[in-house]
């Protein structure tokens, strides 16, 4: 499988690149004091400073549908192990030492954004297999339509009908609304559904109290119901699922662009207040 493939091939690749990257600070800290001024530290600075603006390519590769630099699945793969290197290898640079607040905002920026761009290689190979248990081939717009008209023929059969059945009629209608919230609270529980409404030994004495005459109609009427809550779940899945991805952007795309900002301003500031020292 080509994606398994990738993502081997990237483990090792990040592990080798760890290793050196270990042997070469473990040396550097035994011949020089360790700060983000010296020589070996403004070589990390300079690694890791590319990875940040190499990884933020992989936004424009995504959308560059033409691109023959390899495979989108190949970048996402090197998207994550880089970062990961890119973390390591800033750490390095500064010896543990911060000297400004841009220099502390900027490595903060960098923890936040690799620890989000954790989370979503997690939700990368999560949420699309929980998309696929979920969902159908209808749109959202024609799962709606399907619930309007359910609602429609439960409300026609239980029109004119006697107390007990629209009694049973308003409990379904309430069983069948997963409520506010309802979609994290799915997403939270794997699916656990939580029965509102009667008790379960309330519904026999109830459907005993519709007559007999209506008792068909009753039996389409929990079809309908029962087919209506399935169509409301699924909805609520399908949308918070898709939600889950949208807002991960929202963090880590805002905050990607934080810290190339500031990067390049931490550059910036220890040029013009000559903090390089040889």
């Amino acid at each position: 499988m080509a994606v398994a493939r990738s993502g081997i091939l990237w483990r090792r690749i990040f592990a080798v690149l760890l290793i050196a990257s270990a042997i070469s600070y473990y040396r550097y800290q035994q011949n020089e004091f360790p700060h983000g001024g010296s020589r070996t530290g403004i070589v990390y600075g300079v690694i890791g400073l590319g990875l940040i603006y190499l990884l933020a390519f992989f936004a424009i590769r995504k959308r560059w549908y033409k691109s023959t630099l390899g495979t989108l699945e190949q970048w996402l793969q090197s998207h994550i192990y880089l970062g990961l290197l890119a973390f390591v290898i800033l750490l390095m640079h500064t010896g543990g030492r911060f000297n400004d607040k841009i220099a502390i905002t900027t490595f903060i920026l960098v923890f936040i954004v690799v620890a989000s761009g954790a989370v979503g290689a997690v939700l990368y190979v999560t949420v699309p297999r929980m998309l696929t248990e979920v969902e159908s081939n209808l749109t959202v717009e024609e799962i709606s339509d399907q619930l309007n008209q359910l609602a429609k023929n439960m409300a026609r059969l239980s029109s004119g009908r006697s107390t007990p059945f629209q009694r049973i009629y308003d409990e379904v209608m309430k069983e069948s609304s997963p409520g506010g919230l309802a979609g994290w609270r799915l997403l939270l529980q794997r699916g656990r559904r939580r029965k509102k409404g009667y008790d379960s030994g309330d519904w026999p004495r109830l459907l005993a109290l519709v007559p007999k005459e209506e008792q068909e109609e009753l039996r389409q009427l929990l079809v309908f119901s029962r087919q209506r809550k399935e169509l409301l779940l699924r909805l609520v899945f399908q949308q918070r699922y898709k939600n889950v991805l949208e807002f991960w952007l929202y963090i880590h795309v805002p905050f990607t662009v934080a810290l190339l900002a500031f990067a390049a301003l931490h550059v910036i500031a220890v040029f013009y207040y000559g903090r390089i020292r040889w």
